[in-house]
């Protein structure tokens, strides 16, 4: 999880005035780890139909916690005022008007729009599953369940163009509108089971959802019966410092002089602590101590975390 923080605020770096939302997933065996930024998604559907949600959504409009961090940072969120005082379409960060509170790239909409991950992992049940990876483009379109209904009985490639043959046919091509299909099977099941409508409940394993999603039957139909998918970790802090903190430097993946984001090699005393620009208050936190940051990287943590800390 560490790692895909520093990966993404790297590649934030790099893309500058680019901006992208990103659903990053790594399968390792049966353990599923996915970081996210944005409105793309990355949805799970155990073997036994139990529905997990493993990316967040950073669309103001739906993310509450978002709205806060965003405004604590000296941020408005607000929609595009028209004559007489009204607004009109979906809540927006402002200056810069992206109705995303995290995206990678965006440099040029200010400070309150983070690349910092939301960082998901759990453990699947050896009987597998499917992950149905998408772009806004086909939930603006689709409902997570009728994207599902339209996989059953296909392959992954198969469904995969399914799913956007149906997004598009629904709302035309008017946003970016890309699926990838993904069956984590035992090595002996050459094609995923056939599942029945309605099977099994929807786990609310991430706590942002769009709530016309889920009807109150939907919810608790089987929400209370033990999980067949384990959750491993979870984070979605935007601060910088809490990210790259954990169990530093014990077990750490960086060479303590190393820049924690880039990895650039600095030598004693060049390096920066993240924990530098924290409030005196913060009695827990060393100053002095790892892990560190070069100059650039510390320029891009003060840029980002606004006017929170100061």
């Amino acid at each position: 999880p560490r790692a895909l923080v520093a990966g993404f605020v790297k590649t934030d770096k790099d893309f500058q005035t680019k901006g992208t939302t990103v659903t990053f997933v790594i399968i390792d065996g049966w353990v599923v780890t996915v970081a996210s930024v944005g409105d793309s998604r990355c949805i799970l559907e155990s073997a036994e139909g139990s529905v997990y949600f493993l990316s967040a959504d950073h669309r103001l409009d739906v993310n509450e916690e978002e709205v806060e961090r965003v405004t604590a940072s000296g941020g408005e969120v607000g929609r595009i005022n028209i004559a007489g005082g009204a607004g009109i379409g979906p809540l927006r960060c402002w200056p810069g008007g992206l109705c995303l509170s995290r995206s990678i790239g965006d440099t040029d909409v200010g400070e309150y729009i983070v690349p910092v991950p939301h960082v998901k992992q759990v453990k699947l049940s050896n009987a597998g599953g499917r992950l149905v990876i998408a772009s806004d483009g086909v939930w603006d379109a689709l409902r997570f369940q009728e994207a599902l209904n339209y996989t059953r009985g296909l392959p992954a490639e198969a469904a995969a163009n399914r799913i956007v043959k149906e997004a598009v046919s629904s709302k035309g091509l008017r946003d970016d509108t890309t699926c990838i299909v993904v069956d984590i099977l035992p090595p002996e099941k050459l094609s995923p089971p056939l599942k029945r409508h309605g099977k099994g409940g929807i786990k609310a394993l991430f706590r942002w959802r769009p709530s016309d999603e889920l009807s109150e039957e939907q919810t608790d139909n089987g929400c209370f019966e033990p999980d067949v998918v384990e959750e491993l970790y979870e984070e979605g802090s935007a601060m910088l410092a809490q990210r790259l903190n954990v169990n530093y430097p014990a077990g750490n993946m960086f060479k303590l002089h190393d820049c924690a984001v880039c990895q650039l090699e600095m030598k004693p005393g060049e390096g920066v602590s993240v924990h530098g620009n924290m409030p005196k208050h913060h009695s827990r936190v060393d100053p002095w101590g790892g892990p560190f940051l070069c100059s650039s990287c510390q320029v891009k943590k003060v840029a980002m975390e606004g006017k929170l800390h100061l």
